[in-house]
């Protein structure tokens, strides 16, 4: 989406088929799923076709996510391919979203984003607490940052830009439904009071926008809620209890690090059955054959978990010895394959309203 933004500036063909533009708006709604904004009946909802979507890849998690909307390829291509991570040759897990500084970050990119090497100019209008995050660098290098606490003032930041600057490609990024999802979940009413707040400001943005301007909304992922009595506890399987390193990735999404990783088939059928329908268990080579990673991405051995668990439905899994605490309390969850994960709207305003939709 970025890309396609970029290229309608520069009034090339785009995946999009964006109109061209003299500056373009790219609002990214951190959890703000197709199905979560579905059942809403606010400006965004009503703006909402049927085929205005796409999908994410796996896992449906920010870190993945945004990294592929901000380089333009996918999470083999840019090597971010978990929330967190365990790096065998270091023994440490790794949070790759907020535990890595703008120059440790580099060990695990494979790729400059799209502001880096844009022959456009790019704005990023964020949060201040991401200034020096190792993800912004991962994302948004080269861009000029502006920061605004409120999501009014950082649209209103975008839109000057977009007006006063022409050729400006302007992302803004808001982390607040996701983070409501996570303490309350989506059917809350915490979270459909804040998508209101949300939504009238998109529409006041909207109202304001100069002829020539394009605005995209999007997410990087949506979210499923977890109620408690479906949390699976993987430490309860005698196979798993303790027989790993590490359990890093999401709990829609566990990885898992084997402490004896030839006892490999040995856990993996141990856990197939103990979860039976409500999980899959595949090992990093399968997610391959299925589409979900390239070989490419296999090649980062001391990273690469020995399985992957996928969680259906609306279960989340744990591992108590792993954990932490504030997890278990969360009842908003993503990083699975469920469409209501993997699908975002692509919602098209000011000049981009009227270009074709995606066929």
């Amino acid at each position: 989406m970025f890309q396609s933004a970029e290229a309608s500036i520069l009034g090339q063909d785009n995946a999009l088929r964006l109109t061209e533009v003299t500056s373009a708006i790219v609002v990214m709604v951190d959890g703000l799923g197709y199905e979560n904004l579905r059942p809403s009946s606010g400006f965004l909802q009503k703006n909402l076709g049927e085929s205005d979507f796409a999908h994410c890849g796996f896992p449906s998690t920010t870190v993945s996510s945004l990294a592929s909307f901000a380089s333009g390829t996918d999470v083999s291509g840019h090597g971010l391919f978990g929330y967190s991570i365990f790096n065998r040759s270091s023994n440490e897990q790794i949070n790759l979203l907020s535990g890595l500084d703008k120059f440790s970050i580099l060990d695990y990119l494979k790729i400059e984003p799209i502001s880096a090497r844009s022959s456009v100019r790019v704005h990023a209008v964020t949060l201040e607490d991401y200034e020096e995050s190792g993800f912004t660098r991962a994302t948004m290098h080269g861009a000029f940052h502006h920061y605004a606490q409120e999501i009014e003032d950082r649209l209103e930041i975008a839109r000057s830009l977009a007006t006063d600057e022409p050729g400006s490609l302007v992302y803004v990024y808001a982390p607040e439904l996701d983070r409501e999802a996570h303490r309350s979940g989506v059917g809350s009413s915490n979270w459909t009071d804040l998508l209101a707040k949300f939504d009238r400001a998109i529409q006041k943005t909207v109202a304001k926008l100069k002829p020539g301007v394009g605005l995209l909304v999007t997410a990087d992922h949506g979210i499923v809620d977890v109620s408690a009595s479906d949390h699976i506890f993987l430490d309860d399987c005698p196979a798993a209890k303790n027989s790993l390193s590490n359990v890093s990735g999401d709990p829609r999404s566990p990885y898992l690090y084997l402490s004896e990783p030839e006892q490999l088939q040995e856990i993996k059928g141990q856990l197939i059955e103990f979860l039976s329908d409500r999980a899959f268990v595949a090992e990093p080579g399968e997610l391959v054959e299925l589409g979900y990673w390239s070989a490419k991405l296999l090649e980062e051995d001391d990273l690469m978990p020995d399985l992957v668990v996928i969680a259906r439905r609306s279960f989340a899994l744990f591992h108590r010895d792993f954990a932490k605490p504030s997890s278990l309390l969360m009842v908003g969850h993503h990083g699975s394959i469920d469409e209501v994960e993997t699908k975002v709207p692509i919602i098209r305003f000011g000049d981009y309203s009227s270009s074709l939709l995606v066929p």
